[in-house]
C-alpha cells in the first residue's frame, strides 16, 4: 500500500511553518506541504486549507491510537467479546484509511514531487497488493478474483502502486466481491487497469451510493491518475461499479498469465 505516515505535533508546526521547501524526488517520501504563509491578518481559507487537513488528520491518528489502546484494555477486562473488538476494529481501520487518504491527497496537491519513470508490470504490481492484503480479505470474508495479463508500462513506480492500492481500497470500501483485471493495449490502444466491485443488494446499494460518489479513495484515485497524466473513468451496472485507470504507455504485447 502506500506509505502509511502521520505528523506529530511537532512535524505539523514544522510543516505549517515552510515557506519554500525543495522539492522532493517522489510525492510519497514524506509529507511537505507547499501552503501559504499568510500572517494572521491575511488568514483565509483557501490558503490555509491544506493546514487544517494535516492538523484533521493529526486529529484522526491520535484519536484512533487512543480508541485502540481502549479497545485493548477492556478486551483484557472481559468487557469486550471478540465479535465486538473485531467490529470496533474495523471501524479503526476505515478511520485511519480516510486519514491516510487525505495526507496523499493534500501531498498531490502541493505538487511538490518528481516523477521518475520505470518499467512496471502491472500483473506483478496487482499480485502484490491483494498479497500483501491477503490477511485481511481472509477476516473479512473478501474474495477478491484476478483477470491478468501481463503488461509492462512506463509510469512512476510509487504512481503506480498507488494506484492500485487506493483502487483496490475504493472497491473494497463497498463490496465484498472485486475483480482486478487487465487488459493489455494493443495496436495503439492503452493498457487498462479495471477495478471492479460486485454491488450489495439493493437496499444496501441505495444506503452507500452516496459513500461511493464522495469517498476519498475515489478522489485519491483521481488524483494519482491526474499527476501522472492518465485516464481514469469509472462506470456501472445493476450489479457492479468499475473504475478503468488507462496507461498509454504499453510496452510490447501481453499473454496471458495463470
Amino acid at each position: 500500500m502506500m506509505e502509511r505516515t502521520t505528523l506529530s505535533e511537532k512535524a505539523a508546526s514544522a510543516a505549517a511553518a515552510v515557506t519554500s521547501p525543495p522539492p522532493r524526488r517522489r510525492w510519497s517520501d514524506g509529507p511537505n506541504y507547499g501552503w501559504s504563509p499568510a500572517t494572521e491578518d491575511e488568514w483565509s481559507l483557501t490558503a490555509q486549507w491544506p493546514a487544517l487537513v494535516a492538523v484533521l488528520c493529526e486529529e484522526i491518528a491520535g484519536g484512533t491510537h487512543d480508541l485502540a489502546r481502549d479497545i485493548d484494555r477492556l478486551r483484557a477486562h472481559g468487557k469486550l467479546s471478540r465479535a465486538d473488538v473485531d467490529a470496533l476494529r474495523r471501524a479503526i481501520v476505515a478511520m485511519r484509511s480516510a486519514g491516510m487518504a487525505m495526507q496523499q491527497i493534500v501531498r498531490l496537491g502541493a505538487g511538490l514531487f518528481n516523477l521518475s519513470p520505470d518499467r512496471i508490470e502491472l500483473s506483478d504490481l496487482a499480485r502484490a497488493a491483494v498479497r500483501d492484503r491477503q490477511r485481511e480479505l481472509l477476516r473479512r470474508h473478501i474474495e477478491v478474483s484476478l483477470d491478468l495479463r501481463r503488461a509492462e508500462v512506463w509510469v512512476d513506480g510509487a504512481i503506480a502502486a498507488g494506484l492500485m492500492q487506493t483502487g483496490l481500497e475504493w472497491a473494497l470500501s463497498f463490496s465484498q466481491k472485486v475483480r482486478l483485471k487487465i487488459v493489455p493495449g494493443e495496436e495503439g490502444e492503452p493498457t487498462r487497469l479495471v477495478v471492479r466491485g460486485a454491488l450489495p443488494l439493493a437496499s444496501e446499494h441505495m444506503r452507500g451510493n452516496r459513500r461511493m460518489n464522495d469517498n476519498l479513495h475515489w478522489v485519491l484515485l483521481r488524483q494519482l491518475a491526474g499527476c501522472a497524466r492518465l485516464g481514469v473513468s469509472r462506470s456501472s451496472s445493476a450489479a457492479t461499479e468499475s473504475a478503468v485507470i488507462e496507461f498509454p504507455a504499453a510496452i510490447g504485447r501481453g499473454g496471458r498469465i495463470g
